[in-house]
């Protein structure tokens, strides 16, 4: 198994023990979570740096899209009313619904639906270089 697997699928099971714990809005744990707090809390807890809410993840360039078809357990699911959730598998995903629900698994329907998909870089991603105005000591490895 990879390190790479190993560590999402860590980050899979941190997230199931938390199942049963209410939706809480703006919470981050550990007594409850909204829908961004339990991703961004989960891969916090394995060390992985995500931002905080549903809006500043998908801006990170930590995330890669990627299909349905391609979506493994930890990944994480957008859903297109500003919501996410850890992908789950076939049509399930994990996370907290909304107020007054608990932590759980949530099952897709014609209505009910990830819109997006994405992978998060586990690993520290190379630095891109960029020359500017002709100045490649921007480039130099420090």
């Amino acid at each position: 198994m990879s390190a790479t697997r190993k560590l999402r699928l860590s980050v899979w099971f941190w997230a199931r023990r938390q199942q049963g714990k209410p939706y809480l809005w703006g919470g981050t744990g550990p007594y409850g979570y909204d829908c961004s707090g339990l991703v961004y809390a989960a891969y916090r807890a394995r060390g992985i740096s995500l931002p905080r809410t549903t809006y500043e993840m998908l801006d990170s360039s930590r995330l890669v899209r990627i299909r349905k078809s391609q979506a493994k357990r930890g990944d994480l699911a957008f859903f297109g009313s500003g919501h996410v959730e850890l992908y789950g598998w076939g049509n399930w995903t994990f996370g907290a619904a909304d107020t007054g629900t608990l932590i759980g698994f949530h099952r897709m329907n014609a209505y009910w639906h990830p819109t997006m998909y994405f992978k998060v870089r586990m690993l520290a991603s190379r630095r891109r270089c960029r020359l500017v105005a002709f100045t490649p000591s921007r480039c130099r490895r420090r």
